[in-house]
């Protein structure tokens, strides 16, 4: 993004012999993309309750010195270090949090302005094959020198939604790209080519054996991190519709003609939670909200996370081959932390 440059004007005093000459100074280069996406990622060292280190990546949103990152990153940090190139170190703390949406805020207590940089977040919606910058702090190697790492890849779709049964986090409409990710850049930015803000990693998905990139990793889209940003800053708590399954699973559904759809069956249920109460079973399949139709997890999560907790809806499953209406009221998703 062009910056405009405001042209300081040197004025020679005038003389009988020589007319008065305007100078302007010398103007810095314009930055490129890349350059804008470095300058306001921070690498983060995070030091936990047991006093071991962890590290991590952040996203600085405004001059005030606010960064944002995700969860899993401070959760438990009892010391926060933001480190900039050059060697620079400035401290932080967590301002707020939404450990559902695995979503922090975190405040510095200094603001360099020679070497931090609010982003720019990203208008356009991000689309499959557009290239990307992935900045961050891989496996903590920002303090050799304090930089964040840069990786290169593309997007490899958008709008996914997953739920992490494990730890009770909600991914929604996450930007799913290739560029190399691994521990470390957890809270680092995802840039277009100009260098506006796409999106805030936050997950890999790689196998048990090898934690580290897979070239799937996937991103809070810059909308929501806004949207999730401003709701903190403004005091609010974060409330997310629940219906009361601890787990989901994803099933097809072959209609006679040989074609389907996507169908989302209720995993295990929480004690006494809204879909027991309703009298849901595990193995039960979600065709219906209110009398309209779910397909997929996708679809489900969305809506779920949007309804309002209290509100009584009119729930329709698929059990054992036979259709049942039922009346859940929604409630609240538990984060396990509290």
């Amino acid at each position: 993004m062009k910056r405009l440059l405001a042209v300081l004007l040197l004025v020679l005093p005038a003389c009988a012999s020589t007319p008065a000459r305007i100078e302007p100074l010398p103007q810095p280069p314009a930055r490129t993309g890349l350059e804008l996406a470095l300058s306001c990622t921070v690498s983060l060292v995070v030091e936990g309750d047991r006093g071991n280190d962890s590290f991590g990546s952040g996203v600085i949103l405004d001059r005030s010195g606010r960064i944002a990152t995700v969860h899993h990153v401070v959760q438990d940090a009892t010391r926060v270090t933001v480190l900039l190139a050059g060697g620079y170190t400035v401290r932080a703390h967590v301002l707020a949090s939404d450990p559902v949406s695995d979503f922090a805020l975190l405040q510095a207590e200094a603001f360099l302005p020679d070497r931090m940089a609010p982003a720019v977040l990203a208008q356009h919606e991000p689309r499959p094959g557009e290239a990307v910058y992935s900045v961050g702090n891989p496996f903590g190697l920002s303090r050799f020198g304090g930089a964040p790492s840069v990786a290169h890849g593309v997007v490899s779709a958008v709008g996914r939604c997953y739920f992490n049964d494990e730890t009770g986090r909600l991914y929604l409409g996450a930007l799913q790209h290739d560029a190399p990710t691994n521990p470390g850049n957890s809270g680092g930015g995802v840039y277009d080519s100009e260098g506006r803000l796409l999106g805030l990693n936050a997950l890999i998905t790689t196998t048990r054996d090898l934690p580290g990139d897979s070239g799937v990793a996937f991103a809070i889209p810059a909308a929501r991190v806004r949207d999730l940003a401003e709701r903190l800053l403004a005091g609010e708590t974060i409330r997310h519709g629940w219906l009361g399954a601890l787990s989901y699973k994803q099933a097809t559904e072959i209609f006679p003609a040989g074609h389907g759809r996507l169908r989302t069956v209720f995993g295990v249920l929480s004690p006494g939670g809204p879909a027991e109460a309703a009298g849901i079973q595990p193995g039960d399949v979600l065709l219906r909200l209110d009398a309209d139709e779910i397909y997929g997890m996708h679809d489900l999560l969305s809506r779920e996370d949007r309804l309002e907790a209290g509100r009584v809806l009119a729930v329709e499953v698929n059990r054992a081959g036979r259709e049942l209406g039922l009346s859940l009221r929604v409630g609240l998703r538990p984060w396990p932390g509290q």
